[in-house]
C-alpha cells in the first residue's frame, strides 16, 4: 500500500512537471491529489482554478519585475514591449489586463410576478431587484391589472427607476441611472442636508407647529437616496469595476454604508418624532434643550465625518451620557416625556454611531 501510495506520488510529480513545462494550466483531473505535491512546481491548485506563484526579481534601484504566464500572454496575444495595466484592488490585491478601457456595468433584466402575493412581498421583490442592479425590472401576473396603482408608486419610490411599458398584464420599469454623472460624496451631503432642516423643524415643533407633513416627504427622499446609496455600495463590492469607478475601497465602502445606514435611521427617528410632538402638544415642555443638544451633536458628528477629525468625534461620542441624565431630570418633572424616552435614546445612539465610524478609522 505505501509504496503504491509513493509511485502514485511520482506519478503525479511527472504529470505536474510536463504540464509546467508546456506552460500550461494544470488539468482538473489532478485536482484529487494532494496540494503539497503542487508545490514542487510554485502553483496554488484550488478547486476550479490555477493560481500561479512567481518571485520579485529585482530591476535597478526601486522597481522589482515578476514574470507572467505563457499561457495568459498568449490567449491575451501579448508579446515583448506591449502594454499592460495594473489596477489596485485592495492593499493585497493587484489585476493585471491587457489593455485599459472602462467596463460597462452588467445588464441583468428580472421578472417578478404579482399572482397570489400582498403588496409588501411584491414591494420587498422589487427593492432586491433595484439594489442588485438589474438594468430591466418586469412586473407580471393576472392579478396586475388590480395592483397596477400600488406597483408604479413603489417603482416611483427609486432614484432613476422609470416605467418603459405597460400593458393590463405587464409593467416593465428600466434603469436610466447614469453611473458616471453619481457622486458618493455628493449623495452623503445630500442626505445630510435634509436631515439637518429635518432637525430644525422638529425642534420647532416642540412648541406646538404642526410640520409632520413636510417632515414625512422629507423622510421620503432620504429613503430614496438611502436606497441609491445602497445599491451603489453593493454594486462596489460585488464589482471591482464599479469599486474602480468610484475609487473606494472595501474598507471605505463599509464605513460609507454604516454611515448612510445611520442617517437613515435618524430620518426615520426624526419623522416618528415629530408626530409624537404633535399628539401630545403643550405636554411636552422642557424638551428644546435636550433636541438642541442633540442637533448640536448631530452636526458635531457630520463635521467630524467630513473633516476626519477623531477628537471632534470623541467629544461627539462622550456627549451621549450628558443627554441621558438631562432626559432623566426631565421625566421627574413632566411624566408625559417618557413616551418620548425611547425614541431619544434610539436618536443619540444613531448620533454616537457616526462618530464612532470616524474614531474607528484607520
Amino acid at each position: 500500500m505505501y509504496l503504491w501510495k509513493n509511485s502514485c506520488g511520482v506519478f503525479c510529480l511527472y504529470l505536474v512537471w510536463f504540464f509546467t513545462i508546456l506552460d500550461t494550466s494544470i488539468p482538473k483531473s489532478l485536482y484529487i491529489f494532494d496540494v503539497h505535491i503542487v508545490r514542487y512546481v510554485h502553483t496554488f491548485v484550488r478547486r476550479g482554478d490555477v493560481m500561479h506563484v512567481r518571485r520579485l526579481v529585482k530591476a535597478g534601484q526601486a522597481s522589482h519585475t515578476v514574470s507572467l504566464p505563457k499561457a495568459w500572454l498568449d490567449k491575451n496575444n501579448l508579446k515583448k514591449g506591449d502594454t499592460v495595466y495594473l489596477h489596485e484592488k485592495s492593499d493585497r490585491e493587484i489585476i493585471v489586463t491587457p489593455e485599459h478601457k472602462e467596463q460597462e456595468i452588467a445588464q441583468k433584466e428580472i421578472t417578478i410576478t404579482t399572482d397570489k402575493k400582498d403588496i409588501e412581498h411584491i414591494q420587498r421583490e422589487i427593492t432586491s431587484a433595484y439594489i442588485n442592479n438589474y438594468s430591466a425590472i418586469n412586473i407580471v401576473g393576472k392579478d396586475l391589472n388590480e395592483k397596477a396603482k400600488d406597483v408604479r408608486k413603489m417603482l416611483h419610490d427609486f432614484v432613476a427607476l422609470e416605467i418603459a411599458e405597460q400593458t393590463s398584464n405587464k409593467i416593465t420599469a428600466k434603469d436610466l441611472l447614469n453611473w458616471k454623472e453619481i457622486s458618493i460624496e455628493k449623495t452623503l451631503r445630500r442626505i445630510d442636508i435634509i436631515i439637518r432642516s429635518m432637525f430644525e423643524d422638529t425642534v420647532k415643533s416642540i412648541h406646538g407647529e404642526n410640520l409632520y407633513q413636510s417632515i414625512y416627504f422629507r423622510d421620503f427622499d432620504v429613503n430614496r437616496l438611502y436606497f441609491l446609496m445602497f445599491r451603489i455600495l453593493k454594486g462596489a463590492l460585488a464589482d471591482v469595476n464599479i469599486a474602480a469607478q468610484f475609487n473606494v475601497s472595501n474598507a471605505e465602502i463599509l464605513s460609507d454604508w454604516y454611515l448612510v445606514l445611520n442617517l437613515e435611521n435618524v430620518a426615520d427617528n426624526l419623522k416618528t418624532t415629530c408626530k409624537l410632538f404633535t399628539e401630545l402638544g403643550d405636554k411636552i415642555t422642557g424638551l428644546e434643550e435636550v433636541y438642541k443638544v442633540l442637533q448640536e451633536n448631530y452636526l458635531g458628528a457630520l463635521k467630524a465625518y467630513y473633516d476626519r477629525n477623531k477628537d471632534l468625534a470623541q467629544q461627539v461620542a462622550s456627549k451621549r451620557q450628558e443627554v441621558i441624565v438631562k432626559l432623566e431630570e426631565l421625566t421627574k418633572k413632566n411624566k408625559n416625556i417618557n413616551a418620548l424616552m425611547p425614541n431619544i435614546k434610539e436618536l443619540e445612539t444613531f448620533i454616537s454611531n457616526i462618530a464612532r465610524i470616524v474614531i474607528d478609522r484607520e
